[in-house]
């Protein structure tokens, strides 16, 4: 059973390099598929330097949308989901985050940056606040349980949290050590930064109401989501 590895990346220059370097270096690692989100920087032209998959949008239409790109192209069952501004990354946090699932311990297991015991405790122990991390590993019947319209944005990681387990799958957290990302703040400027952030909490804030209070995924129809244009380097 094949791990494949999506890192949807947006303006990544600075550390997707680093990111490379150790998953095309990892035995747990098969297949490697980077998809930028309308880059406009040097992040594709550094992916193109390794020997992965890179996807280039051609216009930012994000998170979910670049994962779901990265998942079409996806030849394996077992989906690792990477940040592209990860620091430190080492085979010791790829060995604990994919070895639960390629051993049939649980269907996703998601990576939680650790913040210190007390902030762990109330986060992972007590569910204060939605574990909203972007590392996560997963079977890819865990990803299709997630309807279309909630595979795009910042709703994709609460919506797989919520179907994964109404489809009675097995998820685990797993607290990473010593694993640093670059802020939205450092990455797109102080007032860029702060607006990206708010709009990912009021979408994934009413994005629950859906979910657990109005549930609309009952009832609406499917629909279909915009097809994005890009280019495909392998």
């Amino acid at each position: 059973m094949g791990t494949s590895a999506v890192i949807a990346a947006y303006n990544e220059e600075r550390t997707i390099a680093d990111v490379l370097r150790v998953l095309t270096a990892s035995p747990l690692v098969d297949e490697i598929i980077v998809v930028s989100d309308g880059s406009t920087d040097r992040t594709v032209e550094i992916a193109r330097g390794f020997d992965v998959t890179t996807i280039a949008l051609r216009e930012n239409c994000g998170k979910g949308c670049a994962m779901r790109v990265g998942v079409d192209y996806a030849s394996n069952d077992v989906l690792f989901f990477v940040d592209g501004d990860m620091l430190n990354v080492t085979d010791e946090h790829i060995e604990s985050l994919v070895l639960p699932v390629l051993r049939d311990e649980v269907d996703m297991n998601i990576g939680v940056r650790h913040r210190g015991p007390i902030r762990d405790f109330f986060h992972l122990q007590m569910k204060v606040g939605p574990v909203l991390s972007g590392i996560r590993v997963m079977r890819r019947c865990v990803w299709e349980t997630v309807p279309l319209r909630y595979q795009e944005r910042f709703k994709i990681e609460a919506a797989l949290n919520f179907f994964c387990s109404r489809a009675g799958y097995r998820q685990r957290q797993t607290v990473i050590y010593d694993l640093g990302h670059v802020i939205k703040e450092s990455k797109r400027g102080l007032v860029d930064g702060l607006a990206s952030r708010w709009e990912m909490t009021r979408e994934v804030f009413l994005l629950h109401f859906d979910l657990y209070g109005f549930e609309t995924w009952r009832w609406n129809d499917e629909g279909d989501l915009p097809v994005a244009d890009y280019d495909l380097f392998e």
